[in-house]
This record gives structure tokens, C-alpha cells and sequence, in this order.
């Protein structure tokens, strides 16, 4: 008796971390137009219950995503910072939410969404207007097709699932 609930019990606690837990790897570009090139970097971003891990082949930085905070940290450091300190990492987590868990929370300040010929386009509020001219996306079955951030200067940053 108790061997079969010992039993279910693993069981039950492999499907829910699994239910939790995801890993999606991801090819990042990032073209600079003022020196007429891109740069290439493969990433992973780890689902977690409490929160979001996105790191980066050969690099040792990577960042860690919680509700009110996140952690930045490398090899030989940790540092916990708030979300009001590096409003382009609050953004960025508010844009993994959206597109990949469907969560709204918070995008909504940053951008007026709408679809345009079946893909998401996100147009910036004033103060991302400055820097940011639009951000693209198409998902497929929960599966990213494709994310494009274009800014003022020309550079753009294009990231496709593996």
C-alpha cells in the first residue's frame, strides 16, 4: 500500500514539474546597420514555476526572472535588482510573458497591440517611441515563428525557436 503511493506520489511529482518546467532553445540576430552586419547568438530560456531563466551559449551572464525582481548573475557573481533599475530587462520579461505564456500583465503600458496579417504587432507608447519603432511576432502551436524588435536607428533584433 504505502509502496504504491509512494509510486503515484513520484509520478505526480515528475508530471507537475514537467507541467512547469520547459525549456526552449532559440537563435538570436542582432543586425547593427551602422557597420552593415549581425551578430548571431544561440540562448535557451527556462520555464520555471516561480520564475524564467534565459542564458546564452558561451556567455557567461545570464538573468533570472521573478514576479517583482530578477538576478542577474555570471560566473563569479549575483546581483538582485528591481525591475524600476533596468526598464529594458522589466520590458523584456513583460514581452516573454506575453508571448509565450499569453500573459497581458503589464504589456499593455508599453505598447498598443494589435494583428496584422496574422501576426502580432506591437506598437511602442511614447516613451519606448524614441528608440523602438515596432516589435513583430508569430507563434504557430505555441511555438515561436519568429520575434522582431525594430528600433529608430535601423538595427533590429530578430529572435526564431529552435
Amino acid at each position: 500500500m504505502i509502496c504504491d503511493l509512494l509510486k503515484v506520489f513520484i509520478f505526480l511529482s515528475i508530471f507537475i514539474l514537467n507541467v512547469f518546467a520547459q525549456t526552449i532553445t532559440f537563435k538570436e540576430e542582432k543586425f547593427l546597420n551602422a557597420l552593415q552586419t549581425s551578430v548571431y547568438k544561440d540562448g535557451k530560456i527556462d520555464f520555471k514555476k516561480d520564475y524564467i531563466e534565459v542564458s546564452y551559449k558561451n556567455l557567461s551572464t545570464s538573468y533570472i526572472f521573478f514576479d517583482d525582481h530578477f538576478i542577474s548573475k555570471d560566473n563569479q557573481t549575483e546581483q538582485k535588482l528591481n525591475y524600476e533599475d533596468r526598464v529594458e530587462l522589466n520590458l523584456f520579461y513583460k514581452l516573454i510573458n506575453f508571448i509565450y505564456k499569453d500573459k497581458k500583465d503589464g504589456i499593455e503600458e508599453f505598447f498598443k497591440l494589435q494583428e496584422i496579417e496574422n501576426k502580432m504587432v506591437l506598437i511602442p507608447n511614447e516613451y519606448l517611441s524614441n528608440s523602438i519603432s515596432k516589435i513583430e511576432f508569430k507563434k504557430v502551436s505555441n511555438k515561436l515563428e519568429f520575434l522582431k524588435i525594430y528600433f529608430k536607428n535601423e538595427d533590429y533584433i530578430q529572435i526564431v525557436q529552435n
